[in-house]
């Protein structure tokens, strides 16, 4: 059996089913699957996550083609993508102004579209340890960047607790956001933010309890300042902009001049 047919088979034989890709629970298959994954990933050429093709980037250029990328119009200080121009700030942004100046993500998707081939990257990245799928992910983001990259003097990841960090391995967020700072010169602080809280998965709890769950969940390092400093906080996905929000909250308090969020989506639940 030629290597990639042989590469192919096993990744089919340790994939998680497209769609079905869920939080990773603490077993001996899971581990395997994600050591397979890994493995595979340096060994083998791409195949896209969103029809399992032979693909020369982690999505073939048909899946590529089906990503719903963001643009206007759009509310200007969460970046939700609107209906109908022109651009304006949506409601929920007036009820409740977010402690973040701009949130931008460039593509959005549907959770309840499992198909959906940005949602299939981006959980096979955060639930079945496919680290290799940051890299080109990030490349997007940097080629999508949305924001004018003179106008930040630092990059910070959204943390993870150090609980999931051990589970899972990797911070994506950390890895999402290597392509933006290194083409745009920016420096990263890995552990600006940290999470001092764990708090229960994000998926299935709606906006109040989403605010709920990650309220006081983060602080600043001990000995980090940010005082005047212009902050790009980025993640993977936003949906209520809770976990954001909540990180830019204590940015603002600590004496940060500005604070934008960049993801790669919005996960859109209507």
């Amino acid at each position: 059996m030629r290597l990639p047919a042989l590469g192919n088979t096993l990744r089919h034989m340790s994939a998680t089913r497209p769609g079905r890709i869920g939080q990773p629970k603490h077993t001996i298959q899971t581990a395997l699957r994600t050591i397979t994954h890994r493995v595979l990933d340096q060994v083998f050429p791409w195949t896209c996550v969103g029809c399992q093709e032979a693909a020369s980037f982690a999505l073939c250029d048909r899946c590529l083609a089906g990503i719903r990328w963001i643009k206007e119009p759009i509310c200007p200080r969460c970046g939700l993508p609107l209906t109908s121009p022109p651009s304006h700030v949506c409601g929920r942004c007036l009820d409740r102004p977010p402690a973040f100046s701009r949130l931008r993500a460039i593509a959005c998707y549907r959770p309840s579209e499992e198909s959906d081939p940005l949602g299939l990257a981006l959980r096979a990245l955060k639930y079945a340890g496919r680290r290799a799928l940051a890299q080109p992910l990030s490349s997007l983001l940097a080629d999508r960047f949305p924001f004018d990259p003179s106008a930040y003097d630092l990059i910070a990841p959204v943390p993870l607790h150090l609980e999931r960090l051990r589970t899972r391995g990797f911070n994506q967020a950390l890895l999402l956001a290597r392509e933006p700072a290194r083409r745009f010169a920016l420096p990263v602080d890995p552990a600006l933010v940290v999470r001092v809280r764990s708090t229960l998965p994000q998926v299935g709890l709606d906006e109040a309890d989403r605010r709920r769950n990650v309220r006081r969940a983060f602080a600043l390092r001990a000995g980090r300042r940010v005082e005047g400093l212009r902050i790009l906080l980025v993640d993977d996905v936003s949906t209520s902009t809770a976990t954001v929000d909540e990180c830019a909250s204590l940015l603002a308090r600590e004496g940060a001049a500005s604070v934008d969020v960049l993801v790669v989506a919005r996960a859109l639940l209507h």
